[in-house]
């Protein structure tokens, strides 16, 4: 039950909400879909003195190609993600992940946005954006600023979003012909966050190479593999990749799913089974 009282403010415009958000000064809260937002003010979690709701903005929610890059509404649910034939192509990474999040109900309404502004260290979205070289459209009553995603996540539940700030797009560049992907995660449940999760992208002839991992810390985290696939795509690349998961896990959190000991080798196996899975997908031609 949601104990506190709160005003709620349904805009129609974009200009609008973020004039809402920006005389609140970070005591307003934006909803899109919801899933994450309801959930904490019933446990009390989150006591926002305002609501803004983003449902009734037109244009933050679409999916548009352009020559080399893919454009994303903040407002896109999941389930399009999932399904779309453009994200399906040009960043496969991103479907596969989406189709992992929740059940068919969260899916449909809960939305990418709502996701990287929440930024869930276990979530499936953050190792993606890493990964995928996306970068974040943030917006405010002031202006409208660009934001890589190596530098979005700053902490648990921690982004570049500032008081006033809403996330209002991601792009990232088309993967599609010189690319290899592979996402793997460990769950207890479908639908369930992820315990490990970790995603890989390799170029062919491996002229560059990105692995990411998440639920190993506070937030999602790059791992360093392109000088282990100098020499050739062998065993002994693998087993350098995985050691190397294993030491970006050192912080990784000790809870009910398992021990810091039991994450990090979990980040040893979904790391290797990440790379082998982007590497088997490495286009022939």
């Amino acid at each position: 039950m949601i104990s506190q009282e709160y005003e709620f403010f349904a805009p129609k415009e974009l200009a609008e909400a973020l004039a809402i958000l920006h005389r609140f000064a970070g005591k307003a809260r934006p909803l899109s879909g919801g899933m994450t937002l309801v959930p904490m003010m019933t446990l009390g979690v989150a006591q926002p003195e305002a609501i803004v709701s983003l449902n009734h903005i037109a244009g933050l929610d679409f999916i548009v190609e352009t020559p080399e890059i893919i454009r994303i509404g903040a407002m896109t649910r999941h389930r399009t993600l999932e399904t779309n034939t453009l994200i399906r192509r040009y960043l496969p990474l991103l479907s596969e992940a989406a189709s992992h999040i929740g059940d068919v109900q969260v899916r449909h309404r809960g939305t990418i946005g709502g996701s990287l502004s929440h930024a869930d260290p276990a979530a499936d979205y953050p190792p993606i954006m890493l990964v995928i070289g996306a970068r974040m459209k943030i917006a405010n009553a002031a202006g409208e600023r660009w934001v890589a995603a190596r530098d979005y996540f700053k902490g648990l539940m921690e982004t570049d979003l500032r008081p006033g700030d809403l996330l209002i797009e991601i792009e990232a560049p088309k993967l599609a012909g010189r690319f290899g992907t592979g996402y793997q995660r460990l769950h207890r449940i479908e639908g369930n966050f992820p315990i490990v999760n970790a995603a890989a992208v390799i170029e062919q002839g491996f002229r560059s190479a990105r692995l990411a991992l998440g639920g190993i810390g506070d937030r999602a985290l790059l791992v360093e593999i392109e000088k282990h696939l100098r020499n050739g795509f062998n065993d002994a690349a693998l087993d350098a990749i995985s050691d190397a998961a294993y030491a970006v896990a050192k912080d990784a959190p000790s809870d009910l799913n398992g021990d810091t000991e039991y994450r990090r080798a979990m980040a040893r196996v979904f790391a290797k089974r990440a790379v082998k899975l982007a590497a088997a997908a490495i286009p022939a031609n």
